[in-house]
């Protein structure tokens, strides 16, 4: 396990507003404490040795999060619980960090295009002027030109002024120095600047495009992976994000979206080939091999005269290199490796547990390198794939300290104009794979649900409506990788079509509306991964039927206590039907999926505890009203509890005419009418 944390963490739980005391008497003496002088800030006012209490940030409320009849999804063929991400039981396994402060001294230099511009707020503020020159050298993929290489070029003319640097020089180390002499800082960039050769087969490309599919809409496309967040980590742990993409962006929040291979590598191939890695003839024996001849989607786009940009931190683990590999030649026009390898080889600029690189966050470094390279191509078409690994990887709490940078990053994505003729994609791969919470049910369903959400511009909703509804009706459909593969198609081939989808189909655009009647078969997701539940009908006169009908009867009678002098006390009628559904038995025994290709192997172990989903529908009396609910067993306390809100499937006219409660007039019979 690798990043642990970078901080202490407050371990006892304290009210709000001494949460709030703390983290701000907190950050005033770290500051007093490390700096004396006023200097340009670019440190966050934040600290991530605070842990912030789950309750003490709002939590969005909405149809989207809590399902009426308690399910997830509830199709024909795919029912999948609605867990609650906030239950105590799982919150003592989980704390939420804070915001992460970087420890280097702020940067001299900073990027601005193909400039290399001087910092002389900090100069003067931080350093009182005792600065002379600076000089950088570039990296260049190293004389094999593999993606286990990098090499530094010649040393540039010293500067104490911003220079223009040649395109060439992509990425950078630079040095500053005082004027005596020694050295100030070290410190790396990246720059995103024109190239004459991709500009000129771009251009050349796009105009070919334009002549053979002559699609409708020309939409760039970035797609940035969060490594191991669960779509229910996601809802503890970045809740600014979330809230900021949905109401703010309109982003459509794919609740279903199940993965279909164990980890990272497995499921980005189907996403970006639309096949399994057995399916593209890759396997283990071929780990020597390089990726470069694999047609990934990012090709096609290329092909089509998008500038193209490819980029992922940790590169000892990135996604086509553990284990493998990677690329002879870079996989896209613009392409971070040889940086990712030189400063993971400087340690002297990393502090926070490797999470800083001086003064930035590293998950902020990718994130403006993508922000970098749609500023330059603001206004010609370009497809962004960055992957994001190291700050959420090995530690299911600092998810929370990585919900600061992705809002930051989305808020000036947004300001800057990005997002209007972009879609964004916004993923994971898997949930967690590791630690406490993995063989327990919930772990199980997180590892299986990842997040995914999409945004397109905000002009696109109104223009096509249909795909528009298209889109939220998907967000309560069963979908994975292979989905988007499709969708980035329809996205390359854009036509504003709504077309009917095939459950023959693995894949489908989810641009088109998915079938309700899609199982785990038709979407190729294989049994130990599958969280639909399995269905069998309970005789509604069995001892466990009549349980769940009066616990359900009785519940409803709670409802109705503040108006039980106005509304009559129910009965139980007649139960017209009772369904259990639970996990199948290859997820409550699965501990381990061994191999990718070669002598693949599923281990089955001891079977894993899961709460039992009962829907019962049954009618009243008096009144004969007909009601349908969803019900969980509790095996502790052997009680059932009720999961989502109960449904009135008849009409009530005017028996609950004595009560004005619109919640309550669904379930009130009127003791006098």
């Amino acid at each position: 396990m690798r990043c642990s944390g970078t901080s202490r963490m407050v371990s006892r739980r304290v009210s709000r507003s001494f949460v709030v005391l703390l983290s701000a008497g907190a950050a005033v003496l770290l500051l007093l404490s490390q700096w004396t002088k006023p200097f340009l800030v670019y440190q966050h006012l934040a600290l991530d040795s605070i842990r912030v209490n789950f309750t003490s940030l709002p939590v969005r409320q909405n149809s989207e999060t809590r399902p009426h009849k308690g399910f997830l999804l509830d199709t024909a063929h795919c029912r999948i619980p609605d867990i609650d991400p906030f239950d105590p039981a799982i919150l003592q396994k989980i704390h939420r960090r804070g915001e992460i402060i970087c420890q280097g001294k702020p940067s001299i230099t900073y990027v601005d295009g193909p400039v290399v511009r001087i910092n002389r707020s900090v100069v003067d503020e931080f350093y009182d002027g005792d600065f002379k020159y600076c000089q950088y050298q570039p990296i260049v993929r190293g004389p094999k030109n593999s993606d286990f290489s990098f090499s530094y070029g010649d040393m540039s003319k010293k500067f104490d002024h911003d220079v223009l640097v040649p395109p060439d020089h992509e990425f950078m180390r630079i040095y500053c120095y005082s004027q005596s002499e020694g050295k100030l800082s070290t410190n790396f960039h990246a720059l995103v600047t024109a190239k004459e050769k991709v500009e000129q087969k771009s251009t050349y490309r796009f105009k070919q495009h334009k002549q053979k599919r002559n699609p409708k809409e020309t939409l760039n496309v970035h797609m940035i992976g969060v490594d191991s967040v669960s779509r229910l980590n996601f809802l503890r742990q970045m809740r600014q994000t979330r809230t900021f993409l949905l109401d703010e962006l309109q982003a459509f929040e794919m609740s279903g979206y199940n993965k279909v291979e164990d980890n990272t590598f497995v499921n980005i191939v189907p996403m970006m080939v639309g096949k399994f890695v057995h399916e593209i003839g890759w396997n283990e024996s071929m780990r020597k091999q390089a990726f470069d001849d694999y047609n990934f989607l990012w090709h096609n786009f290329s092909k089509a005269g998008y500038r193209t940009l490819y980029a992922e931190d940790a590169p000892k683990i990135a996604i086509f290199v553990y284990g493998k590999e990677g690329f002879h030649t870079p996989p896209a026009d613009y392409y971070n490796r040889p940086l990712a390898l030189a400063m993971e080889t400087q340690k002297s600029v990393w502090n926070r547990n490797h999470h800083c690189i001086v003064d930035r966050l590293e998950t902020s470094m990718l994130l403006d390198y993508v922000t970098d390279f749609s500023r330059m191509f603001k206004d010609k078409p370009h497809f962004g794939f960055t992957f994001i690994t190291r700050l959420t990887h090995d530690s299911i709490s600092l998810v929370g300290s990585a919900d600061y940078a992705y809002l930051k990053f989305l808020k000036r994505f947004q300001v800057e104009g990005h997002l209007n003729n972009t879609v964004l994609i916004l993923y994971s791969d898997h949930g967690y794979r590791f630690g406490d919470m993995r063989n327990t049910y919930v772990g199980k369903v997180e590892e299986r649900l990842p997040f995914l959400y999409l945004v397109f511009p905000s002009w696109f909703h109104k223009k096509y409506p249909k795909l528009a509804k298209n889109l939220r009706t998907n967000s309560r459909r069963l979908t994975t990788p292979f989905d988007i593969y499709e969708t980035l198609k329809d996205i390359l081939y854009f036509d504003g079509e709504d077309r009917e989808a095939s459950l023959s189909d693995r894949g489908i655009s989810l641009l088109r509306e998915v079938p309700p009647e899609r199982s785990c078969q038709h979407a190729a997701i294989l049994p130990h991964w599958c969280l639909c539940l399995e269905e069998r009908e309970v005789p509604t006169n069995s001892t466990v039927g009549r349980r769940i009908a009066h616990a359900l009867v009785g519940h409803i009678n709670d409802i109705l206590s503040p108006a039980s002098h106005l509304c009559a006390t129910l009965s139980l009628g007649n139960v017209s039907q009772v369904v259990q559904m639970q996990s199948n038995e290859k997820i409550l025994r699965f501990e381990d999926s061994l191999h990718d290709v070669i002598n693949k192997t599923v281990v089955y172990g001891e079977r894993t505890e899961a709460p039992v989903v009962y829907q019962v529908t049954l009618s009243t009396v008096p009144g004969h009203a007909l009601f349908e609910a969803t019900l969980t067993h509790d095996p502790v306390y052997n009680i059932f509890k009720l999961a989502g809100s109960i449904s009135r499937i008849n009409a009530y006219r005017d028996q609950s005419i004595c009560v004005e409660n619109s919640k309550l007039k669904k379930f009130c019979y009127c003791s006098e009418k």
